[in-house]
């Protein structure tokens, strides 16, 4: 069995998510704690399948990576030496996206 990858979440895309989590929570707090447990287990996943996301359509030769949940992206980075995964942002879909710098 392969060794499982460490995940890192960047503190915007922390404060991306906590602010998501709240909006929703404001009109439905179960649908809120639905899409924070969505989140949560799919990014897990990410341990053992660090690949498993798709490229970013807008920067296909960036490394970039997301996970699509409901209307929202999480954007992601496969580091390596030692491999790892960065969580970059997590966004509406339909907000444009920029592309992040290079924090390394």
């Amino acid at each position: 069995m392969a060794k499982r990858v460490l995940i890192n979440w960047t503190k915007p895309a922390l404060d991306s998510l906590l602010e998501i989590v709240c909006h929703i929570k404001l009109d439905h707090p179960p649908a809120a704690r639905r899409f924070a447990a969505s989140v949560k287990a799919k990014v897990t996943r990410l341990r053992d399948f660090p690949e498993s996301g798709r490229t970013v359509p807008e920067f296909p030769f960036s490394g970039l990576r997301e996970i699509i949940i409901k209307d929202y992206r999480v954007i992601y980075r496969v580091r390596r030496n030692p491999i790892r995964v960065e969580i970059l942002t997590v966004r509406h879909g339909a907000r444009p996206l920029d592309l992040p710098s290079d924090e390394s």
